[in-house]
């Protein structure tokens, strides 16, 4: 089968404010860990690839999301990594009881350029705060191993994760998702827990626990699930360019080769058709389901993936109405 379907619930909401290296990829799991997704413009030739979004002509609150469709869009772009990047309370211009439409939407879209949760998350079937721990598929006993270690703190390097296969990509001899190791490939950035430091029992993922256990407080990648009443996070982390930019480091995992790429995101309107395509409507809260095609035994491209937020009348999202600057986020593009 040449040919894989996958679902991913974007964010766990929770009823308080608070919280529940490089990442994971979708498709990725036990049996193919080392699978890495790619937009859908990849086909294993290097140099820009255009990304097309939409907003589905279907969608309820077209003119409301306007506004955080381009934003996210440019800071996908920029690939700029911010820290910290989590805003709350009187920090950011969201009320307390709303939910941020465009940190919600920052999040969706990275599952469309092929990114997974850093985190066991909601798919894992594990309670509550328990999907904080790394990213990784179940071992030969069938049931996920989780310790948090001494530290106390779920998904930092300490944890004892028996025999779970770890999905999450970290920089090798460093095991930080907070701090950026470039080149951003296979020569700096690893699964192998055997490429772990010295006293380091698993992969640790960028929660905001673990980040300000680092120094890095109020800092955690977008691509963690959870989302909370409050919350601004409308920029990019570092485990989610670092994610981002092993993939772009093309099928050979080697940067500065000739199958490196730049994905650029194009806004096309409200239309069908496009590569990614948005559109708010439903009681679900949001998922982003995609598509995708091997284009070689560990790589494969999206070949159409969708974003599904709830309707207004169902979720209290508060629409962010200031742009971004576009000619500032795209002089600072980061290129790994």
């Amino acid at each position: 089968m040449n040919r894989m379907t996958s679902i991913l619930a974007g964010s766990l909401v929770s009823l308080i404010s608070g919280s529940v290296s490089a990442g994971a990829f979708i498709f990725a799991n036990g049996d193919e860990a080392n699978r890495i997704a790619h937009p859908s413009s990849y086909f294993g030739t290097g140099g820009e690839i255009t990304v097309s979004v939409c907003i589905a002509p279907t969608s309820e609150s077209i003119d409301d999301m306007l506004v955080s469709v381009q934003n996210t869009i440019d800071v996908w772009n920029a690939r700029e990594p911010v820290s910290p990047n989590v805003l709350l309370g009187g920090s950011n211009d969201i009320p307390f009881d709303q939910i941020d439409f465009e940190s919600t939407l920052l999040h969706e879209v990275g599952h469309c350029l092929g990114l997974a949760h850093p985190n066991l998350a909601t798919e894992s079937g594990l309670p509550g705060a328990d999907r904080n721990y790394t990213k990784a598929d179940q071992g030969t006993n069938e049931v996920f191993d989780i310790d948090p270690g001494l530290d106390g703190i779920k998904g930092s390097a300490d944890d004892l994760r028996g025999d779970d296969i770890n999905l999450h990509w970290f920089n090798i001899g460093l095991n930080n998702p907070f701090v950026l190791t470039t080149p951003i490939d296979a020569s700096n950035y690893s699964r192998d827990l055997a490429d772990l430091p010295p006293g380091d029992n698993f992969a640790a993922n960028a929660d905001r626990s673990v980040g300000s256990a680092l120094g890095f407080a109020n800092s955690e990648a977008v691509m963690q699930q959870g989302a909370f009443f409050d919350e601004d996070q409308r920029q990019l982390g570092v485990d989610d360019v670092a994610t981002l930019g092993l993939g772009m480091a093309g099928i050979d995992r080697t940067a500065g080769n000739s199958d490196d790429y730049i994905p650029v995101l194009e806004y096309g309107g409200v239309a069908s058709g496009c590569d990614i395509t948005i559109e708010v409507t439903g009681t679900s809260f949001a998922f982003c389901s995609v598509g995708g095609s091997f284009i070689s035994p560990d790589h494969l491209r999206i070949t159409n993936a969708s974003v599904q937020l709830g309707s207004a009348s169902e979720i209290d999202w508060f629409f962010n109405q200031v742009s971004l600057n576009p000619d500032e986020v795209f002089e600072d593009r980061f290129e790994p």
